[in-house]
């Protein structure tokens, strides 16, 4: 499925959805009554974080209580997740997700640090489309001349993305599998620093949000090649889709996805999703989400559900296809 087939899921599972969401509400009246926390899988200064604290702040605006973000970074999002499933299960501890929800367990199995049982999904924040960026003083201009010139080289590509097992990962086997190059990942906390490392030239390539990298590339720090959606973004519509630079497969567009400890109250999921998916969904906030690159959702629970069960297959699929391994 891709992304515009699963923004029409969403869109009409909300609108089917609604009518359900208002007795619910009700029940809530005396939630939030303190410090809610919002934890999410990366280090400060990314898109993801940047797209947080605008969340954290408006939140905080319409329930007059404090919304902190608590950068959980580490294990492929494992770290966060943990700390979200380990918590009471009232709605204070909040975790907004990476699509490594989906994946971490999928290539730790067993041995994943967190149970996707003991959480639950309930909203779909936004889509976070990966771009591909390389170093300043790699000599190509496109994705075509990318492949050419990592085809020459004896030792193969460091990349960089967000962490073992991310989606940017999972998009640079995916890569190096369909154009038969030698690509190496080099795992970071985040792609703040992933994106700092390719403009200090410790690595040649990377898979990070087009935002981020747009703003480093205006400067010259760096070259964005492609970004992975079934069409352009209108923000940055010089930088072609990698289905145009002819690898379709590797349109792997991450998310981000509101998940609670199971056992928390439905009103209380109902009245956070329906709050979230406002805030996202503003003028403002939709027009700085865009500016990061991502592209802003929204949605009920019970469309969140739905929503990860399919991504859950997705992932699965590209993981194979990758050959990406965690040991």
């Amino acid at each position: 499925m891709n992304i515009s087939s699963r923004r029409t899921l969403l869109a009409s599972l909300s609108l089917a959805l609604a009518a359900g969401v208002g007795p619910a509400l009700a029940q809530d009246a005396g939630y939030p009554a303190k410090t809610i926390r919002l934890v999410i899988p990366t280090a400060a200064g990314g898109g993801m974080d940047a797209m947080t604290r605008m969340i954290a702040e408006k939140l905080s605006d319409a329930w007059k209580q404090a919304v902190i973000v608590d950068n959980r970074a580490g294990g492929n999002g494992a770290i966060a997740y943990a700390a979200v499933a380990n918590a009471a299960p009232d709605g204070y501890v909040v975790g907004l997700t990476l699509s490594s929800l989906v994946q971490t367990p999928l290539l730790y199995k067993a041995a994943s640090a967190f149970s996707p049982k003991a959480l639950t999904p309930f909203v779909v924040v936004a889509m976070l489309p990966n771009g591909f960026a390389v170093g300043k003083d790699v000599p190509v201009n496109s994705v075509a001349q990318f492949i050419e010139w990592a085809r020459k080289q004896p030792n193969g590509v460091d990349y960089g993305s967000s962490g073992a097992g991310s989606s940017g990962n999972i998009m640079g086997g995916t890569l190096a599998s369909a154009a038969g190059i030698q690509m190496l990942h080099v795992p970071f906390k985040g792609e703040a620093p992933a994106t700092q490392a390719l403009i200090g030239g410790q690595i040649k390539a990377v898979m990070a949000a087009p935002g981020s990298l747009v703003a480093q590339g205006k400067g010259g720090a760096l070259k964005v090649l492609a970004v992975a959606l079934p069409s352009r973004l209108k923000e940055y519509p010089d930088i072609p889709t990698f289905a145009e630079a002819g690898y379709p497969n590797v349109n792997l567009s991450g998310w981000s996805m509101g998940i609670l400890p199971l056992g928390t109250p439905k009103p209380i999921a109902d009245k956070l999703a329906a709050e979230i998916t406002r805030i996202v969904r503003l003028p403002d906030v939709a027009a700085r989400i865009s500016a990061l690159g991502f592209q802003s959702e929204g949605s009920t629970p019970e469309a969140a559900r739905q929503f990860y069960d399919t991504e859950l297959q997705r992932w699965d699929a590209a993981i194979k296809t990758s050959k990406v391994t965690i040991e």
